[in-house]
């Protein structure tokens, strides 16, 4: 599955189509209702769509049958299932409460209006019913017509008519440092300032990971703010005592420590904080370590944390995630007769720019550039793969673009550049500015080299731990041996 270049097809179509604005779905009277799927007209042999309370209701069979839904009624309990792709969504007559039910993860869902029985046919709000599945809706006053387009077919579709074969290549290169045991390290340098005097920052990480998912690594920031303080408060220290300025200065010379252990496949990471500054002005005991569940507090967020580390792990349907983005970018269509042709295009026009034939080569370089200006956007994005044969073993990333506000003239830049070479060495900048008002830049350099001892992802045994999610009621415990 060409699953990278869908992840940067839905960014490209996203910016693309950014838009604010949206329309109420709402209809007044039922005559002449018409219902567009992906630019056709649908017909409706026993039932016609309703307006009902300002909203538009759809026959509920007909409609997800045509979005390719297997749906089943349980007129005992009043309830409408529909079932499509493993996404599950049940309604039950004269209730506003719903639910979406996706890779085990089911969601309650409030509606603003409920369903409701008509002639022996079960009828359901359509915004909800169609955004369930993923499609995006629209009203067209003038023709009486709600538009309804499936993204994820729309993507698969587009994505079927062209080839991808270098950013898949991309994409296996990519799991290289995720498979087996890696050392790693890395520097960093920022530089932040808010129209005052600037905060300097720098730092070093070491540690290991494995498979990309467990780790031990320690961390050190060091952060000057001594002259942001000084150009607050006239200098002089600004009153501060001998305490405070030798926290300060603990701050910038010595820094703060972390470190970190954890299993993401288990969803648990702990932390350890040191560092005069830590422990002085914050009251951190150096000693203890903090934990925290990700996989239970993303599924008390109702979130997938499985699916979270299938994206991670590159593991994921993109076409799914690019049609949520278009569902939360595009303005709800309007025009009945545009609205499918004029998204299609935009899809398309992003899908091309990503094809196997939008590369140029030179000599073991395939290099993708682009240097789009529109409306106050200027931007120039320049990424090249080295190859060795068939595979990829190096890439180059450079990315700048400008944004200019045509009122007052002022200009939010934006560059990024990141590179990896064959032998594992990394490099990264970014950098921002706003003006006069904001300036921000950060180095980073660093390296993985094959590792043999795997990490340790708990803390020592006996050391007290502190659960983060339940700070002010837990009490320090000896972590059992793993």
């Amino acid at each position: 599955m060409r699953r990278f270049c869908k992840r940067a097809l839905a960014v490209l179509t996203a910016a693309a189509m950014l838009s604010a604005g949206s329309s109420a779905l709402a209809a007044e009277g039922d005559a002449g209702i018409s219902v567009q799927l992906d630019g056709q007209t649908l017909t409706f042999s026993d039932a016609a769509p309703e307006a009902r309370d300002g909203r538009t209701f759809l026959p509920v069979r007909a409609v997800f049958e045509a979005m390719g839904a297997q749906v089943s009624y349980d007129a005992a309990a009043g309830t409408v299932t529909a079932v499509r792709d493993g996404t599950t969504v049940t309604m039950t007559l004269g209730s506003t409460e719903a639910s979406v039910s996706m890779d085990g993860i089911t969601t309650p869902v409030v509606m603003d209006v409920a369903p409701y029985a008509h002639d022996n046919r079960t009828y359901v709000p359509v915004r909800f019913a169609a955004q369930a599945f993923g499609c995006i809706v629209g009203w067209d006053a003038d023709d009486r017509t709600v538009i309804l387009i499936d993204t994820e077919k729309l993507v698969e579709d587009t994505i079927a008519k062209y080839d991808y074969t270098l950013l898949e290549k991309y994409l296996a290169y990519g799991q290289t440092y995720s498979t087996g045991i890696w050392d790693m390290e890395a520097a960093f340098d920022a530089e932040l300032a808010l129209g005052v005097a600037p905060i300097t920052m720098d730092g070093e990480l070491t540690g290991t990971v494995a498979d990309g998912m467990q780790m031990d690594a320690a961390m050190t920031l060091r952060m000057d703010l001594q002259e942001l303080l000084d150009s607050l408060t006239e200098g002089a220290g600004g009153g501060m005592s001998t305490t405070d300025t030798a926290l300060l200065d603990s701050l910038a010379d010595e820094g703060i420590a972390m470190d970190i252990r954890g299993d993401l496949e288990r969803g648990q990471l702990y932390f350890r904080f040191g560092g005069d500054f830590m422990t002085t002005a914050l009251g951190v005991d150096e000693n203890t370590w903090f934990s925290m569940d990700m996989a239970a507090m993303y599924e008390a967020m109702g979130m997938d944390y499985s699916g979270l580390l299938s994206m991670a792990a590159g593991d994921v349907d993109y076409s799914g995630l690019l049609s949520t983005l278009l569902a939360l970018a595009v303005t709800e269509p309007t025009d009945k007769d545009t609205a499918y042709s004029d998204l299609s295009a935009a899809v398309d026009l992003a899908a091309q720019m990503l094809r196997d034939d939008a590369w140029t080569a030179s000599g073991n370089d395939r290099i993708l550039h682009y240097a789009p200006e529109m409306d106050g956007l200027a931007a120039d994005l320049t990424f090249t793969l080295t190859l060795d044969g068939e595979d990829v073993t190096a890439y180059d990333l450079s990315a700048e673009i400008t944004v200019t506000d045509p009122d007052s003239g002022l200009a939010v830049s934006l560059t990024v550049a990141e590179a990896m070479d064959a032998d594992g060495n990394m490099t990264a900048n970014l950098s921002m500015g706003m003006g006069d008002i904001l300036s921000m830049t950060m180095d980073m350099t660093g390296a993985y080299t094959q590792g043999t001892s795997a990490p340790e992802t708990q803390p020592p045994e006996g050391a007290a731990v502190v659960d983060l999610l339940e700070m002010g009621t837990a009490v320090p415990e000896a972590q059992p041996a793993e």
